[in-house]
């Protein structure tokens, strides 16, 4: 069986999804089809740029959600179908529409709305990447030296994505090298973000975009999905609302989300839009089963 996983932030680049425009008509019209949606020229932007433009959470948002839905058409082209799906943070938009749970419409008028509520918190703290460490120890790590920080991203065994306001950052990444010095094997990385993602900074956006998820109709998914905030796959409509619009505070669990895919008999998993993030995040995770491109 296969599931299709579709990246969040940060997977965007000028040119995403310009081989796909050109070899499958049916892409090509969704990407048409969003820019009249959107009142812009998203092609302009995904295929010409400014890549400064393209990374602004406004309209990183909704290029990513767009090019996945491109390259879930290049997957059905292929002949590829899925009995799961998941999507990393915004990914999950993706998922759902993948699914059948929305239209794809639906989905980039909530995306859009996403994105600019988010985009609203711009310069309010970040996050960090904290690597070869496993969740405890982090948040043994941030109890004592950045109580102010969260784990916002659990992606694999030993990556852990926190986030809050800036100096709190500056304080978990002191601790860190005044406990760990300079090995190789445990890293801090700063994320190239605007603001404190999936963390309680998001609180005000949360409620203004539960009210639009709240509003939406969400029909009964055609195969199984994996939310973030749970990472355990179900069918259940009210509980994949639910978990939507408790994503924007609450926590990224993608490595429970790929270990349930496998426990759940997956048997190869792709990523179904620009980039390969979650392939390379999936292969630290499981040697089986494999996640490859469409």
């Amino acid at each position: 069986m296969n599931a299709f996983l579709f990246p969040g932030q940060g997977s965007q680049s000028v040119g995403m999804a310009m081989d796909v425009y050109a070899d499958v008509p049916s892409a090509a019209r969704i990407l048409d089809d969003a820019s009249e949606i959107l009142g812009y020229d998203l092609k302009k932007l995904m295929f010409e740029g400014p890549a400064e433009n393209l990374s602004d959470t406004r309209y990183a948002q909704p290029a990513i959600y767009t090019a996945s839905a491109m390259f879930l058409e290049k997957a059905g082209s292929n002949g590829l179908e899925a009995g799961f799906v998941a999507g990393h943070s915004l990914g999950e938009y993706s998922a759902l529409y993948a699914a059948g749970v929305f239209d794809f419409e639906t989905g980039l008028r909530l995306v859009k709305r996403r994105a600019e509520l988010m985009s609203r918190q711009n310069g309010r703290g970040g996050m960090a990447a904290i690597l070869g460490l496993d969740e405890e120890s982090v948040v043994s790590l941030l109890e004592k030296a950045a109580p102010g920080l969260v784990v916002a991203n659990l992606n694999s065994k030993t990556q852990v994505v926190v986030s809050g306001e800036t100096e709190a950052l500056k304080a978990a990444e002191k601790a860190l090298m005044e406990i760990y010095g300079e090995k190789d094997s445990v890293k801090f990385r700063l994320l190239n973000v605007s603001a404190a993602f999936h963390s309680p900074q998001m609180a005000s956006a949360s409620r203004e975009m539960r009210d639009m998820i709240e509003e939406t109709r969400f029909g009964e998914p055609a195969c199984y999905v994996v939310p973030n905030v749970s990472g355990k796959p179900t069918r259940d409509a009210a509980e994949l609302k639910r978990c939507l619009e408790e994503q924007m505070t609450g926590q990224v669990r993608w490595l429970d989300t790929v270990l349930s895919l496998k426990d759940a008999g997956v048997d190869r998993m792709y990523e179904v839009g620009h980039g390969d993030v979650l392939k390379k995040l999936c292969k630290t995770i499981v040697f089986r089963p494999k996640c490859e491109g469409v």
